[in-house]
């Protein structure tokens, strides 16, 4: 083979000299010329020598010098043969050097490219957290709507395993939530802002401040609507109650909303995992007809304004424990499929429970009501614990059911785990007729500043006036009742 063809083949697969030149190739046209003028000269020479000397006759030395032709001819075949061989062979080595080297430098080029890929991703996502800082809302909502693209972009590379993919997603993720958490000065003034009219000796300029408002409630809830359109979808029976959840694209994803400041709706969202342990919802907390999918922690929560949760479905824990809700609390026909723990927790006004229902334990522990506490048509069909539950004004159980534990009121080995009841109430206010198919609340009357009222056994009726800080007591309560 010509040397210049071996120099196409990697050097990898450069055989040794011996092998690469077989003896026959190296003298291929000497053994060529050599076997053809010998050949043909024995061919001529022996027959008429024969002749000669051994008087062999015309008809054979024709015969001879035949045969002599025909195997000359033959070894200079093989010859060919051979060297069309080699040549082959030679020709498939350097087709399957190309092909690999064509092969090398398509994965090459293929990495070069998802590296660039990578690269321009993560260059988009620079430009776009800078857009959040941005002044004009447009631009920051540029920004987001850049981000959740990323996210799914992520998701859908199929050069990276699930978990690199999760990772990559993970950090935008957490830059979304940063946002979410970020303070956000004039949420402090959302009460004003949400009024119809300028407040007097309003500090600053009320109409560029009230739009930044409302700005920034759009730029905020739109992460919460991206997040919603991308987790569980779910499929409700006729009473809107969730009865199958399919993972979504980032059912996976852990989102951190703790100490956020929220001052804009959130109804009909679907949160995944959501931690909103520690945060401060301003001018009102808007979840009608959301779907907590995953634990949904509130802990330590402060609801400064109305929390709304009508029709909310908990398809996991919620935990409300130590949450602070200084306005009316709406939870009504929420559906807790899972434990709720509201141990606790603070009702500043109206806790409205009507027609919730309760399929796991609900845990109202220390739970404080200063204003109406409404049960009304709730169903528990699990342990409903109040004991040492604080309730303040009218208590409301009027058709509710209990169907597999009557509520609990007060342990029977404990004397500081009692609910407290307070005679400041009308005695009217006390309503504990639950539904014919529920479990009872079994009564009995207690007395207390001249006025008689029908409360659970052994729970507590106190005088709301006679709370002693120091010993964190009420002095004045009826006897316990029997």
């Amino acid at each position: 083979m010509p040397s210049n063809n071996a120099s196409s083949i990697p050097e990898s697969q450069v055989l040794p000299r011996a092998q690469e030149n077989p003896w026959y190739i190296q003298h291929f046209i000497k053994l060529l010329i050599g076997f053809g003028l010998g050949g043909g000269a024995v061919a001529i020479l022996l027959p008429w020598m024969l002749w000669l000397l051994c008087g062999m006759s015309s008809g054979s030395s024709d015969q001879l010098r035949l045969h002599l032709l025909y195997v000359t001819g033959g070894i200079i075949a093989v010859l060919t043969l051979l060297q069309t061989n080699w040549k082959n062979q030679g020709d498939r080595l350097k087709i399957d050097a190309d092909i690999k080297k064509n092969e090398q430098d398509a994965e090459k080029n293929e990495r070069d490219h998802i590296r660039q890929v990578h690269s321009e991703r993560r260059s988009r996502y620079t430009k776009a957290i800078e857009q959040l800082a941005d002044e004009k809302a447009t631009v920051r909502l540029g920004g987001i709507y850049t981000l959740v693209g990323l996210v799914d972009e992520w998701l859908a590379d199929d050069s990276l395993e699930q978990d690199e993919q999760q990772k990559e997603g993970q950090v935008i993720i957490n830059s979304l939530c940063s946002y979410i958490r970020s303070p956000f000065p004039l949420a402090l003034k959302a009460e004003m802002f949400e009024g119809d009219s300028e407040p007097d000796n309003y500090e600053g300029d009320f109409s560029k401040d009230q739009a930044a408002f409302h700005e920034e409630q759009d730029v905020r809830r739109t992460i919460f609507v991206e997040m919603s359109k991308r987790s569980s979808t779910f499929t409700r029976d006729a009473i809107r109650t969730v009865i199958d959840t399919f993972p979504g694209m980032w059912s996976d994803f852990e989102f951190d909303f703790s100490r956020a400041p929220i001052f804009y709706p959130l109804n009909a969202v679907t949160i995944e995992k959501g931690n909103f342990s520690g945060a401060r919802f301003y001018a009102g907390a808007n979840f009608v007809e959301a779907t907590f999918t995953c634990y949904a922690d509130f802990r330590a929560a402060t609801f400064a304004c109305y929390a709304d949760f009508v029709m909310a479905t908990f398809t996991s824990n919620a935990n409300f424990s130590a949450a602070n809700f200084t306005s009316n609390a709406n939870f009504v026909a929420a559906n807790f499929t899972s434990i709720a723990d509201f141990h606790e927790t603070r009702f500043t006004s109206d806790a409205d429970f009507c027609w919730a229902t309760f399929t796991s334990n609900a845990d109202f522990y220390r739970t404080t009501f200063i204003s109406n506490a409404d049960f009304q048509g709730a169903r528990f069909t699990s342990i409903a614990s109040f004991s040492k539950a604080t309730f303040t004004r009218r208590v409301i159980f009027c058709s509710t059911t209990f169907t597999q534990y009557g509520p609990i009121f007060a342990m029977a080995d404990s004397e500081e785990r009692k609910a407290q009841f307070s005679a400041g109430a009308e005695p009217r206010d006390y309503d504990f007729s639950v539904s014919s198919e529920s479990k009872p609340i079994k009564c009995q009357t207690a007395t207390l500043l001249g006025k008689s009222f029908t409360i659970p056994i052994g729970t507590i009726l106190f005088d709301p006036d006679s709370w002693d800080k120091e010993k964190q007591e009420y002095t004045r309560i009826s006897e316990p009742v029997q």
